[in-house]
């Protein structure tokens, strides 16, 4: 009798285990069936989205490509007739050009262009690296009966000079002293001046302090005086001083020898109210500058 029971027993508990098995594997079944039902259609899905962005890819390619064109035709256009597009834009306004450094010779260009659209080219002169030398600071000093201690009295002498009835002899005589280099003057109209074309050049890993040592302090002079400041370079050029002339909340053109930066020179020098930065390199937030 017992051991009928536990066989019983042991039978009901086996089939119950059997159906516990059955159940269980019939279930994961159904899941993995359900499960590999959805990842088909996840995977379907992101070939779907992956057809659909080549797709689109291929058109953008297709618009950047179109507008590329579109923009070097613009640049042979301008390039062709820079000078009917800027005829007469600056007339009445006077512009001086500094450059800080004697490798530059593309300011003679900046000057003929001022010039073809009817403006004045004030001054166009070089400030040389030697105003911080001790010797020539104390030459200085003897030579014009001043006191001068540093780079910076150097420069404000300079900027105090192109504002003054006796500055055109001052220049000629620092020019003698071999601290500046006149390119070119207008002895009648450099007093004038109303804007300033920068030019510099700036390499090593300690460019940021040249750059303190000479052209912040000629930017901030020329400030005070209520002077309007652009900054440029060529398109080959490092833009090493426009990146720290932007910073300093100063108008930029990286391809002043192109056509397009010609424009936006002659734009923001007509206009005079606007800070931004125009041209090629990644400095550079616009294409060109114009008037809106």
């Amino acid at each position: 009798m017992n051991i009928n029971m536990k066989y019983y027993i042991v039978t009901i508990g086996a089939i119950f285990i059997a159906l516990g098995v059955g159940i269980l594997v019939g279930f994961n079944l159904n899941y993995d069936q359900a499960l590999s039902k959805q990842q088909s259609e996840v995977l379907e899905s992101f070939n779907t989205e992956f057809d659909e962005l080549k797709e689109k890819n291929k058109n953008l390619q297709s618009e950047i490509e179109s507008l590329n064109g579109d923009i070097e035709t613009t640049r042979e256009y301008i390039d062709k007739n820079i000078n009917v597009l800027t005829k007469d834009v600056l007339t009445d306004k006077n512009t001086g050009i500094i450059l800080t450094n004697e490798n530059n010779d593309y300011s003679e260009d900046v000057e003929k262009l001022i010039t073809n659209a009817n403006g004045t080219a004030s001054f166009n002169i070089v400030i040389k690296d030697n105003i911080s030398d001790e010797e020539k600071l104390a030459a200085l000093s003897k030579d014009l009966n001043k006191t001068f201690k540093s780079s910076q009295d150097v420069i404000s002498y300079i900027v105090s000079s192109l504002g003054s009835a006796k500055g055109y002899d001052q220049l000629y005589a620092l020019e003698d002293l071999g601290v500046i280099k006149i390119n070119n003057i207008d002895e009648k109209k450099y007093q004038d001046y109303d804007s300033v074309v920068l030019f510099g050049e700036l390499t090593g890993k300690d460019a940021k302090d040249k750059f303190n040592a000479k052209e912040k302090l000629i930017l901030d002079k020329l400030k005070e005086e209520n002077k309007y400041l652009v900054a440029v370079s060529q398109s080959d050029s490092n833009h090493e001083a426009l990146k720290l002339y932007s910073e300093n909340n100063i108008s930029t053109i990286d391809n002043i020898n192109e056509g397009m930066g010609k424009i936006s020179l002659t734009s923001l020098l007509k206009n005079q109210n606007t800070v931004g930065h125009y041209g090629n390199s990644d400095l550079a937030k616009e294409l060109i500058a114009y008037e809106k």
